[in-house]
C-alpha cells in the first residue's frame, strides 16, 4: 500500500496522519509527524515529532539566525538528522505502516533526509506519505506515479479520512 496526501498549508495533511495514528492503535507505526508551532494565532516555527518514540525537534522557526532559508523560516538541519532521519531508518526496520509528514522544501534541504526518504519509498513497506501541493522535487515526481494520490481540502478533510482508514484497514 502506497498512498499520498496532498494539500494547502493548513488544509488537514498532519491532523489526517494523527487520527490515523489514533484509529490504528494496534497497528506499530513509526515516521515522522510534521506540527505548526504557535504564538497565538500566528505560525512562528514548525517542529518534527518521531512517532514511535514522541521525540520532538525544531524543524524550523522565524527566529533561527542560522540554516538555510525557506519563506520566513531557517531550517534546523541538526535535528532533521537527529530526528527525523533515525525515525525513518527505525520505521524500516520495525514498523508495519510508515508514515512520512511532510516531504517539503524545509524537510528536503537535509540531504540525509533525501536519502532516507529515497530508501523508505523503495521498501515494501506500507506508505502514507503528505506533501505540499504545487511542490516539484523528483521524490514527488516519482510519489505521484507510484502513489494512489489523495487531494485534501477543509471541506473533503472527514470524508477522506474515512476513505483513508478503509484503505490502510483493508491491507
Amino acid at each position: 500500500m502506497k498512498l499520498a496526501i496532498t494539500g494547502a498549508p493548513g488544509s488537514g495533511k498532519t491532523t489526517l496522519c494523527q487520527r490515523l495514528i489514533e484509529a490504528l492503535g494496534a497497528v506499530k507505526i513509526g515516521g515522522i509527524l510534521t506540527q505548526d508551532i504557535r504564538e497565538g494565532r500566528e505560525r512562528v516555527g514548525f517542529e518534527i515529532v518521531d512517532i514511535a518514540t514522541g521525540e520532538r525537534g525544531l524543524l524550523a522557526h522565524r527566529q533561527l539566525k542560522s540554516g538555510p532559508r525557506v519563506g520566513r523560516y531557517r531550517v534546523n538541519l541538526t535535528d532533521i538528522e537527529r530526528i527525523a532521519v533515525p525515525a525513518l531508518q527505525r520505521a524500516l526496520c520495525e514498523a508495519q505502516l510508515i508514515i512520512v509528514d511532510e516531504i517539503a522544501p524545509m524537510e528536503l534541504r537535509s540531504a540525509r533526509f533525501v536519502e532516507a526518504v529515497t530508501d523508505v519509498l523503495g521498501s515494501s513497506k506500507d506508505l502514507l506519505v503528505t506533501f505540499k501541493e504545487r511542490y516539484e522535487h523528483p521524490l514527488i515526481a516519482r510519489i505521484r506515479t507510484e502513489f494512489s494520490v489523495f487531494a485534501i481540502t477543509p471541506s473533503t478533510r472527514e470524508e477522506l479520512f474515512q476513505q483513508v482508514l478503509a484503505l490502510v484497514r483493508a491491507w
